[in-house]
């Protein structure tokens, strides 16, 4: 009986620790990426964003997605695809007012994606 009630405890601290750290490591990496959105949308403002500059931001995305879809909801992961992919076209057409919208919607996405990796009622129930 000890022994079972101690296997528990271990399972469920090591479960705890695990995402523990998975929270902290994409907390960290959706602020990175959030950063370089910024700088990203400054520099569509002004007109001097490349698409070799984009790709380089996007593919910064792709290795956070590949950590995010295992714990984030794949509707707010496929948004931040989609906008990703829609922005790329538009660098590459250097359509710079179209780019700067889906910035704007990404930026904000980064913002709001990260809370829900942090356990709470309104996010369990």
């Amino acid at each position: 009986m000890t022994k079972s009630i101690v296997c528990g405890i271990v399972a469920l601290a090591l479960v705890l620790g695990c995402g523990i750290v998975e929270v902290v490591v994409l907390s960290d990496g959706y602020g990175n990426l959030h950063q370089q959105c910024l700088g990203a949308m400054e520099k569509a403002e002004a007109h001097t964003l490349t698409e070799k500059e984009f790709v380089v931001f996007r593919k910064n995305w792709e290795k956070l997605r590949e950590a995010s879809e295992l714990l984030l909801p794949h509707s707010d992961v496929y948004e931040l695809n989609l906008r990703f992919a829609e922005a790329q076209m538009y660098a590459r057409q250097q359509n710079f007012q179209q780019l700067s919208a889906h910035l704007s919607v990404i930026e904000e996405l980064l913002r709001y994606v990260p809370h829900l990796m942090v356990p709470s009622p309104v996010h369990i129930l």
